[in-house]
Order: C-alpha cells, then sequence, then structure tokens
C-alpha cells in the first residue's frame, strides 16, 4: 500500500515539474521517446518510470533524479562540492545561459565586465 502512495507522490510530482517549467506533455514526451499517453499515465501513476526516463526527465527538468523522485526537497541539480570552479576570465569561452536565454556574445562581454568590476570594488 504505502508504494503505491509512493508512486501517486512521485507522479504528481513530475507533473508539477513540467507544469512549473511550462512544458507540453507532447514536448516532453518527445524528448523521452515515447507516446504522450506513455507520459501521461506516469504522471498518473497507471505506468512505472523506467530509470533511464526518470534519469531523462531529471536532465529536462534541471533536477535531481531524487527530488523527481520524491526522496528530497532539494531540486539543485549539482551540490555545491560537485560545482567546477571557472576563472572568469574564462567566461567568454563557454555558452552563457541566465534563465533560459544564451546570453549573445556582447552580453556575456557585459556580464563578465560587470564581475570584474564588483570585485575589483569589493577587493579595495
Amino acid at each position: 500500500m504505502n508504494h503505491d502512495w509512493d508512486s501517486i507522490r512521485d507522479s504528481n510530482r513530475i507533473r508539477e515539474i513540467r507544469k512549473e517549467k511550462k512544458l507540453s506533455g507532447e514536448a516532453v514526451a518527445s524528448k523521452l521517446n515515447i507516446s504522450t499517453q506513455y507520459l501521461y499515465d506516469i504522471e498518473k501513476g497507471k505506468r512505472t518510470l523506467s530509470a533511464e526516463n526518470a534519469s531523462k526527465l531529471a536532465d529536462i527538468f534541471g533536477v535531481t533524479v531524487d527530488y523527481l523522485l520524491g526522496k528530497t526537497e532539494n531540486s539543485d541539480q549539482h551540490s555545491e562540492s560537485e560545482l567546477a570552479e571557472i576563472p572568469i576570465e574564462t567566461l567568454n569561452n563557454y555558452k552563457l545561459v541566465y534563465k533560459g536565454h544564451t546570453l549573445s556574445k556582447e552580453e556575456a562581454d557585459d556580464i563578465i565586465e560587470l564581475l570584474e568590476a564588483a570585485l575589483k570594488r569589493w577587493k579595495k
């Protein structure tokens, strides 16, 4: 009986995250290479979620598998200890994204300049 409750809670979380991220069932199902109905059945707890699809969903939603499955309330995909250190000077070598928007070269350069100016001011 407890397993059924967990399944319902987990599936509801999947639907909640999908809605929160403003993703359609069709779009998510397409990324998982499953039918939309199959995804909706997972969300309703009528079908089980495979480990492979759980991992893919976590990546799509930008959360951990544990959060997706309701095992934790922490949705951060990376713990602080897992985050790579990237020198500010090299940020222009990366595609920078803010709230889902990929920054243009000019926007990224402006952000880097702002960071450098703030750091210089704080070091005084």
